[in-house]
């Protein structure tokens, strides 16, 4: 009989343990946090939303191969949400791609992760990182003042 009072509360509890998920991560990548967001916008493209420090970026809705459609007519769209972690140099990354079906009401809702996809996103983030890097000309870069 107690263990049944306590089943709900289990059942919560695994329900929302077996949610969470980690997303992919890489690792102190160099540079700032500003050439991070760079990097970032150039593989997600212009962010829908971004948080109030800028170190979270959530890409518009996608389909599998990266392209973006409109949401209206399809029943499976993906958005990235990524990650800049740390409060200093290096800082570290995190890739998540959040799968959404179409409800019989008509109405999005989270059904998977795709972490494949996270893991060539980030691999695509970490080399346009390094190419802007060495792009850069530090002498043209510094400013005295």
């Amino acid at each position: 009989m107690k263990l049944l009072k306590f089943f709900p509360i289990l059942f919560f509890i695994s329900n929302l343990v077996a949610c969470v998920t980690d997303g992919i991560y890489r690792r102190e990548m160099p540079g700032s946090a500003s050439d991070l967001r760079k990097a970032i916008v150039s593989v997600i493209g212009d962010p829908q939303t971004t948080s109030p420090s800028g170190r979270e970026l959530v890409s518009r809705f996608h389909d599998k191969s990266g392209s973006y459609e409109d949401v209206k007519i399809t029943k499976e769209r993906r958005f990235t949400r990524v990650s800049i972690l740390g409060d200093r140099r290096p800082f570290d990354i995190q890739v998540e791609v959040i799968i959404e079906r179409k409800s019989p009401e008509g109405e999005f809702e989270p059904y998977a992760v795709d972490d494949t996809l996270a893991n060539d996103l980030a691999d695509r983030i970490k080399k346009a990182l390094h190419q802007s890097l060495e792009k850069r000309n530090i002498l043209d870069d510094f400013r005295a003042f």
